[in-house]
């Protein structure tokens, strides 16, 4: 099968795990497939979408996610008619009622959301801003140097080139400012679509050609040809669409040849030093600030990265808008909390940069611990969702070591992957003095515990013995009464008491009340 092939039934598979995530509501990995490229706008072999599933089973949050990466509801074609009268509750229907599918569409990916904020956020932005366009001497538009470069390779050559060490530039008298101003946004990836008007057109177009911005410029072309207003709308969702997935990958070969391809060791050096080793060298990059990642050997390497990006974390974002020191030097210096790996610091910056949802299970455990020590919860979730779908997590890793890392970074969701693995295989940990250690540690989580209190482990494991089973809370009545052994275990009862009868005699063992 060739690589392209491949990449096909990758796509698929996404597409239908979207498809499963939306029935069941899981907004999480929902969210991770998109990122991942899955279409949300596919339909599956009962020419299902994900936004007419995620509506049909009532999961409103899903829908809205939906929404905000770029599904389309047109109530004036039918799967749009489709979604909004297969809608489980008012709630959803009012919502994809109220969608105008004629209105900018948010973008798809969160990372876009924050590049077309960095535009507007002049208290945070205007600092980080590296070079200016000067227009008929009064009017002055700040971008930075790495968007531009990602993002056309006419800038790229210009600043690779005769432009290196420049900061500002003249632009030539009588250069159209709003046509600029348009394409400028379109690198930032604002939606812009639908502010072209026609007397726009001719130079942005022009525009768009001189700096090398081929899918905007089909675009253009295409929608010359369009005049129903409806199918206008469509073709400005497709397209958005596509903007969006293309930069990530000109993001992705950015940060690889200029971020990653360029780290350097500075072990023992100070931070006067460092700041002279990477401000003085050729910056590729452009960058205005120096990330250390001290790993596991006593090693250091710094990498030459952009304030506009890290402020993604809330702790970045935080030290770079405030009195902390880093938000004042010239070329600041921040760590992640180590020991750490290059290729977990690495994991975390591709999800910076572009959203990169591609997390080796075998580092989840350090990729947690670091973005919830950034704050960065969004990523936080990705690695959760990465450890309970990974089939060789627990073939390394002990399922102790996700429930204290669930404990650390308070993710719910991985306390209760840790006690459905152990309600599904009781005899195998029952005897584990893990175990035991982790109901005692359990307990004392409850503040001011009380008499009344129950421990939230014993109670998950509880309730996924009842899954297990395949059993309802109603039906343990029948425990005590019932005498049909056939009955008891062509129901799950009799496989369900012998677990339960182990469990409690564990916590009776360790002087806690069943």
């Amino acid at each position: 099968m060739s690589s392209g092939e491949n990449k096909s039934v990758e796509l698929d598979k996404n597409f239908l795990e979207l498809c499963y995530a939306c029935r069941i509501g899981d907004v999480e990995n929902a969210d991770i497939l998109i990122s991942s490229g899955a279409n949300v706008n596919g339909v599956d072999e009962f020419d299902n979408s994900p936004l007419f599933l995620a509506s049909l089973c009532g999961h409103e949050d899903v829908v809205n996610l939906l929404l905000r990466r770029g599904a389309v509801c047109d109530r004036d074609r039918y799967e749009g008619a489709r979604c909004i009268y297969g809608a489980l509750t008012d709630s959803i229907r009012n919502i994809l009622l109220k969608f105008d599918i004629s209105k900018a569409v948010d973008v798809k990916q969160p990372f876009a959301s924050h590049l077309s904020s960095l535009l507007n956020e002049e208290s945070l932005s205007i600092a980080s801003f590296d070079f200016v366009f000067i227009f008929d001497g009064e009017e002055y538009i700040h971008a930075h140097k790495f968007m531009l470069v990602a993002r056309s390779a006419y800038f790229k050559k210009k600043f690779e080139g005769p432009w290196a060490h420049l900061t500002r530039k003249v632009m030539p008298e009588g250069s159209n400012v709003e046509a600029f101003k348009l394409i400028l946004k379109f690198i930032y990836l604002v939606p812009i679509l639908h502010e072209l008007k026609p007397k726009h057109l001719k130079a942005v177009r022009q525009l768009g050609k001189k700096l090398c911005l081929s899918d905007f410029l089909k675009y253009l072309d295409m929608v010359d040809h369009v005049s129903d207003p409806s199918e206008k709308a469509t073709l400005m969702t497709e397209f958005q669409y596509k903007f969006n997935t293309d930069s990530r990958t000109q993001l992705e070969a950015f940060v690889h040849e200029k971020i990653f391809s360029n780290r350097v060791e500075v072990g023992g050096l100070t931070d006067h030093k460092i700041r002279l080793l990477l401000g003085q060298s050729d910056n590729k990059s452009f960058g205005d600030t120096i990330l250390i990642v001290p790993t596991a050997d006593g090693r250091e390497f710094a990498y030459l990265c952009h304030k506009a990006i890290l402020i993604r974390s809330t702790l970045f974002k935080t030290m770079f808008s405030s009195l902390f020191l880093e938000a004042e030097a010239e070329l600041p210096i921040v760590a992640l909390p180590g020991p750490v790996s290059c290729e977990v610091a690495e994991v975390v910056l591709s999800y910076l940069y572009y959203d990169s949802t591609d997390i080796p299970w075998e580092i989840t455990l350090d990729v947690l611990s670091v973005s919830d020590y950034l704050l960065t919860d969004r990523l936080k979730t990705m690695a959760a969702v990465t450890i309970t779908q990974s089939e060789e997590f627990l073939k390394k890793y002990s399922v102790f070591d996700v429930l204290h890392a669930a404990w650390s970074c308070s993710i719910e969701r991985l306390e209760h992957h840790a006690a459905k693995v152990i309600a599904y295989d009781m005899e195998r940990y029952i005897d584990d003095d893990l175990l035991k250690s982790a109901i005692i540690e359990s307990s004392q989580r409850i503040k001011s515990r009380q008499d009344t209190d129950t421990i939230e482990l014993v109670d998950d494991i509880r309730f996924y013995l009842l899954q297990k089973h395949d059993l309802q809370p109603d039906i343990l009545e029948l425990l005590d009464s019932e005498e049909d052994i056939d009955f008891l275990k062509k129901s799950g009862l009799l496989e369900y008491k012998r677990d339960i009868e182990i469990f409690d005699s564990l916590l009776q063992g360790l002087g806690f009340d069943v």
